[in-house]
Formats: C-alpha cells, structure tokens, sequence
C-alpha cells in the first residue's frame, strides 16, 4: 500500500508549517496486531517523512505527529544539563533520557526513572552524549489526537475492510494560501 496518499496536501502544508516553527516534529508510527509498540523518530523535513512513511508496508498503521518539541531540555549529558534536570523536574516525578538522533534513525531510550537519584545515575551513564530529557508523550491513548492544533493523525484500520482515519482534514492556512504550498505537492509526489 502507498501510504504518501494518506496525506493530503493540507495536512502537509501544516506539518510543514509545524516543522518551521520548530525545527523539527516527532513522528510516532504504530503498527497495530504486530505484538509491538510504536516506534518513534525525530524528523526534521518533509524529505525525513516522505522517506519514514515510504518505508511502510504493514497492512495496518498510524501515524502521529506532535507540533511541540518533544524531550525539550536537550544537550550534552554533563554536570550543568544534570542541574538544569534537577531543578525542572522534581522528585517523583517520571521523566525519560532519550540519545538525539535523527532520522532514518530511531528515537532511543537511554534512561528513565522517578526519583532525582536515578536521574543522576542515569544521565552519568550517557555523559558525553547529545540527550533530551522529558516525558515520552503518551500517542496510545486517544487523548492527544483530539488537540487537532497539537497532533496530526491518521489510521489505517482493517476491520471487514479498510478503513482510513484522520483527526483532521483541513487546514485554514492551506485554504488561503493553497500557491504557498505547491512546492510540497512537486516533493511528496515525484
């Protein structure tokens, strides 16, 4: 299945949008019945997820896109990204230590924990590292894909058939302003 016409050019011309603000978007992709979780990639173009959605071929899917910076206290693991840490988060508190890497590359847990004596073991095993340090946003649940101006998000279900999902279909930039964005239309489709 060609999973590049799940995408219309509206929600392309959002993520586009969504990647200029930020630099770059966390893409989580769920293959439902495979007995395995999402994996998830920071991508920092629209090449980056034409790439990781053309690389799909399970017959079930969904893919999440967050608008935010996920993991967003970043640096190299040492001794003041450690302060910083400590004084964000508080004790208690779940966090999560991710490598930086992007994509083709996964996102990859390096750590995690609930107290400020784990964050400091942990983050000392990755000294040296590029890391960020956060909470993995939770995409299983529902609840994020009904914050349409936070998350981009699209199924493909088998029930007796299949069936194609969205949170959402259109994009008011996109409806003003469709020659702004012809250039992503040349791209996701060449």
């Amino acid at each position: 299945m060609n999973y590049l016409n799940l995408f219309s050019l509206g929600n392309l011309a959002m993520l586009s949008d969504w990647l200029e603000e930020t630099g770059e978007l966390y893409v989580d992709v769920y293959f439902p019945h495979s007995g395995n979780s999402g994996t998830a990639y920071f991508i920092r173009s629209l090449n980056d997820l034409k790439s990781l959605v053309l690389l799909q071929n399970w017959p079930e899917i969904v893919f999440t896109v967050l608008r935010r910076l996920q993991f967003s206290l970043r640096g190299v693991a040492d001794e003041q990204l450690l302060e910083k840490a400590l004084q964000q988060i508080p004790d208690g508190h779940p966090y999560e230590i991710v490598n930086l890497r992007y994509y083709p590359e996964n996102r990859n847990f390096c750590g995690s924990g609930k107290s400020h004596d784990e964050l400091r073991r942990e983050l000392s095993e990755v000294f040296g590292e590029i890391v960020g340090i956060g909470q993995e946003p939770d995409v299983f649940s529902g609840k994020l894909s009904s914050n349409v101006d936070e998350v981009f998000e699209v199924h493909v279900l088998r029930k007796n058939e299949f069936q194609i999902i969205r949170n959402q279909d259109a994009y008011e930039r996109f409806s003003k302003e469709p020659n702004r964005y012809q250039w992503i239309a040349n791209l996701w489709h060449e």
